[in-house]
């Protein structure tokens, strides 16, 4: 099918789906760029030339994977998300066939620029890692890759509970498989803004190099409502946007809401004030690794 033609047909689905998912998820939420860096206009990943000397792969699930493929993909060093089903058995799982596995978000990020804790605190504040889910669907996961991002997992859930006293339901398990999931819930804010969808589209070769481009990245971000006003002027010109492209951009990065099914912003749940400020990716995570095994 044509993609404007899907693009009609799905975004009907997904206004009914939000309001819904919306209901259910509702919740508090308080912006989070004080804390993380998502206002800061300094993202070497849109330079012209930059190729990332190392890439590694991070997979969460924390609730409802619209708001999370949003949250993360605004972050400068995040270079690819894309949303789809883990943690399950079911060998071939759908939207409306899960099974046991979970909505989940998969970050491929450059370590150079965001270490694996800064990501971890990111899933932390972005969702309650204390509620128990009303479905397995939503349930709050860290699927690992390898035994470095178990051990930084194992170390932050056990300062968690000593500094809260109580037990997340958050799970760590091995990531086994990823199934990348229909192309309706990808980039779910662009589905939404069907005439920035189109113009962005138009750009790229296949749906699949669309969704895996940062700079598609960070459009869905700003239309979520995350991401620095001052990155709108940049993705605009290496897109090459419509002028009514651009104008819808920048009035979604000035505003002050910031939309996402599942994301629960809450100051209570984020640890330690400076987890996310200064120093460089290295620093950070050791002296994350240092309080979390205080």
């Amino acid at each position: 099918m044509d993609i404007k033609k899907l693009a009609g047909v799905v975004a009907t689905i997904l206004l009914l789906g939000g309001a819904l998912t919306g209901a259910i998820h509702g919740g508090r939420k308080t912006p989070v760029s004080a804390w993380i860096p998502l206002e800061t206009t300094e993202d070497p990943t849109l330079a012209d030339g930059y190729r990332p000397s190392c890439v590694e792969s991070a997979t969460f699930a924390m609730g409802c994977f619209w708001g999370p493929d949003a949250l993360f993909g605004s972050i400068a060093g995040v270079l690819r998300t894309r949303v789809g089903y883990a943690g399950g058995t079911s060998a071939y799982p759908a939207y409306y066939a899960l099974g046991d596995h979970a909505e989940a978000v998969q970050i491929d990020f450059d370590p150079n620029l965001i270490s694996y804790g800064q990501l971890l605190e990111i899933f932390w504040i972005g969702h309650d890692p204390y509620v128990e889910p009303y479905s397995p669907q939503y349930r709050s996961l860290i699927l690992v890759h390898d035994a470095a991002q178990r051990a930084a997992a194992e170390a932050w859930l056990s300062r968690a509970a000593r500094q809260t006293d109580r037990a997340p339901t958050t799970e760590i398990v091995a990531l086994d498989t990823f199934t990348r999931a229909e192309a309706y819930h990808q980039k779910h804010n662009l589905w939404m803004s069907r005439s920035v969808m189109e113009d962005l589209l138009s750009g790229f070769a296949s749906f699949q190099a669309y969704v895996d481009s940062t700079l598609v990245a960070r459009v869905n971000g700003l239309l979520a409502g995350w991401g620095a006003p001052e990155l709108v002027d940049v993705l605009v010109e290496q897109l090459g946007l419509a002028e009514d492209t651009a104008h819808r951009l920048r009035e979604a990065a000035v505003s002050d809401h910031q939309s996402g099914c599942g994301l629960l912003i809450d100051p209570a749940l984020r640890g330690t004030d400076d987890t996310l400020t200064g120093g460089s990716p290295g620093s950070e995570q050791q002296s994350g690794a240092s309080r979390i095994d205080s």
